[in-house]
């Protein structure tokens, strides 16, 4: 069935006479009777009761028009809706957030957006780079915060550069490698490790750093993804790990501290990452821009728009 028809059904009604619905809808009459029989036609069943006065609804008439005038609201509302999401004013926003920036940006990010688009609703989902990476390519993310993909890495995604992170070895205040003045890379083979999951990205970095050194990449003795057990296990204790050093400054863990090894450090391009290609929901557009604006505010900045070719330079020492 047409809409256009099904509107000019509630209008006959409310009018009761062909002749004056055609001209409140600027048709003929002919035309409008045409589409009425179309619509009985459709409906299987007789819609009007015609008589030299005027038309009435049958009893299908009655069932048909409460039904009809479910369909219209429903066009109405879902017009309006559609409006508020290209507005931006409405509607839902999905976004993705690697662990160094859950505790940073995006939280005061998140408050702004909320004070200026009350109407919208997100959702925020943590996890690591790679996850978050693999959600946004399946559509499940509007938007990932995370290491922006380096040249040719990943040619579906686009990354916006906002600010660099510094990737370095940590260990226990106390760790005798701490306080060493003679350390190299290779003494870091000599101590336990806490690392995440081999397949993600900082893993596979770290294991490119090790062998830039001409050394076999450690073997971790305990493999987490949770930054808390991982912070927990390492103090007090002899267990390095690979962290970003604005992420690990915004835990408040005092006890855990970068090593002063600046041979084992890397540094990392990160910003806002989309789908190359697909059309930027405009309250998930406002969202990135705010995020942009607090990163140039914050931090010193990285180049401002599109791929990155060398990001993720390794420090050898």
């Amino acid at each position: 069935m047409e809409l256009r028809n099904i509107e000019y059904f509630l209008t006959v009604a409310a009018e009761g006479s062909m002749r004056a619905a055609a001209k409140k809808l600027g048709l003929t009459q002919p035309a409008l009777t045409k589409a009425m029989h179309r619509l009985e036609d459709e409906a299987g069943v007789t819609l009007f009761d015609r008589r030299s006065r005027g038309v009435s609804l049958t009893v299908y008439g009655e069932s048909f028009r409460r039904h009809a005038r479910t369909i219209r609201a429903g066009m109405a509302e879902a017009e309006s809706e559609i409006q508020a999401l290209r507005n931006g004013t409405s509607g839902l926003v999905r976004i993705g957030a690697g662990p160094s920036w859950q505790s940073r940006v995006i939280p005061e990010a998140i408050r702004r957006f909320r004070a200026g688009r009350p109407g919208v609703q997100l959702r925020v989902v943590g996890g690591t780079d790679d996850v978050l990476k693999a959600e946004l390519r399946a559509g499940h993310l509007d938007l990932v915060v995370a290491a922006v993909p380096e040249g040719e890495e990943a040619p579906d995604l686009e990354g916006r550069a906002l600010l660099v992170d510094e990737y370095r070895v940590i260990a226990d205040k106390s760790h005798p490698l701490q306080t060493a003045t003679d350390s190299t890379v290779a003494n870091l083979l000599d101590y336990p490790w806490i690392l995440p999951n081999p397949q993600t990205y900082l893993v596979r970095r770290l294991e490119v750093l090790m062998r830039a050194h001409g050394l076999t990449p450690p073997r971790p003795m305990i493999e987490t993804d949770i930054i808390d057990i991982k912070l927990a296990l390492m103090r007090d204790s002899a267990y390095l790990s690979f962290h970003a050093v604005d992420h690990l400054r915004s835990t408040g863990v005092s006890e855990i501290r970068p090593l002063p090894l600046e041979a084992a450090s890397w540094r990392r391009s990160a910003g806002v990452i989309t789908r190359r290609g697909v059309e930027a929901n405009p309250a998930a557009a406002h969202l990135a821009d705010l995020i942009e604006e607090l990163c140039r505010r914050d931090q010193q900045p990285a180049p401002k728009r599109g791929r990155v070719a060398r990001a993720g330079r390794l420090v050898a020492g």
